[in-house]
């Protein structure tokens, strides 16, 4: 019920930050940016019931096992401690998605948006949180129970959804010991200077700690290194996969086929030329042009896909549903994404796949309601 709740609020507090825009003459978002990053959001939450239901077995296992200290839920202090703790294993992961290139080529897409605004907190990859949560395990060798580990998590990564704005500037002292929307802005610049900083997920005192920290001081310029002209989510999901794959086939030595994947995203054997690592501060948006009908079009079948997200979860926290009728509605979001992608890239194939997402959509409704 939280996630589902969440989803909601978070799709009300997106009105208000494109109201506030839009009243101080500032273009928040554009729609096919937004549509694909909501899209992409939806992509990560529809099988998350599904595939981290794993981890938590893992996590119960291990708690049930291995619990060095026994934590109780109705500890103001073991809160305070999980908090911090589960804060500082999202440094890790964070800092290790931007430094080993497996996990690159999963954490990139959420770096891929050039608009920085709330949608693009939720545009991650779906196999992002398979990362993640594997770093949360050490705490349940500590002793902190499953349910108060999945509500911190849950809290962490709902901080960080609302880092994502530009229309919040510096918050004076909080600025030295919280992530905020300044810190944050850096850690998704392409400026040199920007470049693997700020890793922090609810705190910045990790980054302080062991230097990554930078202050926020010339305009960020958002997006990657490599830019991805495209706003088709599963394009979009593939691209650094497929250039970590494409750079790999490229080498015969096997030792360097796998630094391919373990080392940082830009290194190269010494075999295979240098990458140009000239960064263009001054490059125009990747932008497509929609006609009113395409726009009005995309904004509402991204909202019905939302609502029936917010079904989706809610459903399964109340009565888990079979996993074959979770297996269908994970489909249904992947056409949805096909489909979506194609109309807003102008695809000659998209109307047809559309047209059979729309047969289908009222059967994907009978199963939610």
């Amino acid at each position: 019920m939280l996630q589902a709740l969440l989803l909601l609020f978070f799709v009300i507090v997106m009105g208000l930050e494109w109201h506030v825009g839009r009243t101080h003459e500032r273009q928040v978002y554009r729609v096919p940016d937004a549509t694909s990053n909501l899209l992409l959001g939806m992509a990560q939450l529809a099988p998350a019931v599904v595939l981290f239901g794993f981890l938590q077995v893992t996590y119960e296992f291990i708690y049930q096992r291995s619990a060095a200290f026994e934590i109780m839920e109705s500890s103001p202090i073991g809160w305070i401690g999980l908090l911090i703790g589960v804060d500082f294993c999202y440094y890790w992961f964070h800092r290790f998605s931007h430094r080993v290139h497996v996990a690159w080529a999963s954490h990139a897409l959420h770096h891929q948006g050039e608009d920085y605004n709330l949608a693009l907190g939720i545009r991650q990859h779906p196999t992002q949180g398979f990362f993640e949560r594997a770093f949360y395990l050490p705490l349940a060798f500590i002793g902190f129970p499953p349910r108060m580990a999945s509500i911190a998590v849950t809290i962490n990564a709902a901080y960080q959804l609302f880092l994502h704005t530009e229309l919040v500037g510096k918050l004076g002292p909080l600025e030295w010991v919280l992530n905020t929307p300044s810190h944050h802005r850096v850690h998704h610049g392409i400026n040199p200077r920007y470049l693997d900083k700020n890793f922090g997920g609810m705190l910045i005192i990790w980054d302080r700690m062991f230097g990554t920290f930078v202050e926020e001081h010339e305009q960020p310029v958002y997006g990657t290194v490599e830019q991805v002209a495209s706003f088709d989510p599963i394009y979009c999901m593939w691209a650094p996969l497929d250039d970590a794959i494409e750079r790999a086939s490229r080498t015969s030595d096997s030792l360097h086929e796998l630094g391919v994947w373990i080392m940082p995203p830009g290194w190269r054997p010494k075999s295979m030329a240098k990458a140009d690592t000239q960064i263009s501060l001054d490059r125009p948006k990747y932008d497509v042009k929609l006609s009113r009908e395409a726009t009005l079009y995309l904004m509402a079948m991204t909202g019905l896909t939302i609502l029936l997200m917010i079904c989706h979860l809610l459903n399964n926290d109340l009565n888990s549903r079979p996993v074959r009728m979770q297996l269908g509605f994970i489909a249904w979001v992947a056409v949805t994404l096909v489909a979506l992608g194609g109309i807003i890239e102008g695809r000659a194939w998209a109307k047809p796949v559309e047209a059979l997402r729309l047969v289908a959509t009222p059967f994907v409704v009978m199963t939610l309601v």
